[in-house]
C-alpha cells in the first residue's frame, strides 16, 4: 500500500510538472507574410533519363517562417484552383559576365511548386527548412565553367510574397 501511494505521488508530481512545462511554451509570433533566409546551395551532376545528356542539378535550401502556416499546395490544387504558372517557389537565374551578375533566362522554367507544409486543420506558425531542386540543361549553355547564382522568394496560399534572398555563387557546366 505504501509503494502504491509513493508511486501515485510521483505520478502526480510528474503530471503537474508536465502541465507546468507545457503551459510555459509560447507559440512564436511570426508575420503572416512568409520570411526566408538563405541556408545552402549544393550541386551534383545527373544524367537525363531520355537523352543521356549530363545536367547540373542544384539544390537550394532556405529557412522559412510563416505566421499562419499556409505554405504549399496539394498536387490536386495545382492546375485546378491554382494556375500552373502561379508558382509558389520563384527563382531567377543570374550569370556572372565580366565580374557582374546579370539576369539570364534559361531555356526551361526554374520556378515551381512545393507541397503543403502544414494541414489547414492545424493553423498556426510554422518554421523550418525547405529544399528545392533545379535541373539545368547545360548542353547548349553559352559558357563552360560558368558562375551563376539564384534569387528566390516564396509565396503562401494567400498570395503573400516573402522577401527575396540570393544564393551564394556556384559553378555549372564543368563537364
Amino acid at each position: 500500500m505504501r509503494l502504491y501511494r509513493n508511486t501515485l505521488k510521483a505520478s502526480l508530481l510528474f503530471l503537474v510538472l508536465g502541465v507546468l512545462l507545457a503551459s510555459c511554451y509560447k507559440e512564436p509570433n511570426f508575420s503572416l507574410t512568409p520570411s526566408i533566409n538563405f541556408k545552402s546551395i549544393t550541386k551534383d551532376i545527373r544524367l537525363d533519363q531520355f537523352s543521356g545528356a549530363k545536367k547540373d542539378s542544384i539544390v537550394i535550401t532556405i529557412n522559412f517562417q510563416d505566421g499562419d502556416g499556409d505554405l504549399g499546395f496539394n498536387s490536386d490544387e495545382v492546375g485546378k484552383t491554382v494556375q500552373r504558372t502561379n508558382f509558389n517557389y520563384v527563382v531567377k537565374l543570374f550569370r556572372r559576365v565580366k565580374g557582374v551578375y546579370k539576369e539570364f533566362s534559361a531555356l526551361e522554367t526554374l520556378s515551381g511548386f512545393f507541397p503543403r507544409l502544414k494541414s489547414d486543420n492545424n493553423p498556426g506558425p510554422i518554421e523550418g527548412n525547405l529544399s528545392y531542386r533545379i535541373s539545368l540543361e547545360t548542353s547548349f549553355w553559352p559558357v563552360k565553367k560558368d558562375t551563376v547564382k539564384f534569387e528566390v522568394y516564396i509565396k503562401d496560399r494567400a498570395g503573400n510574397k516573402s522577401n527575396s534572398i540570393e544564393s551564394t555563387p556556384v559553378i555549372i557546366n564543368e563537364f
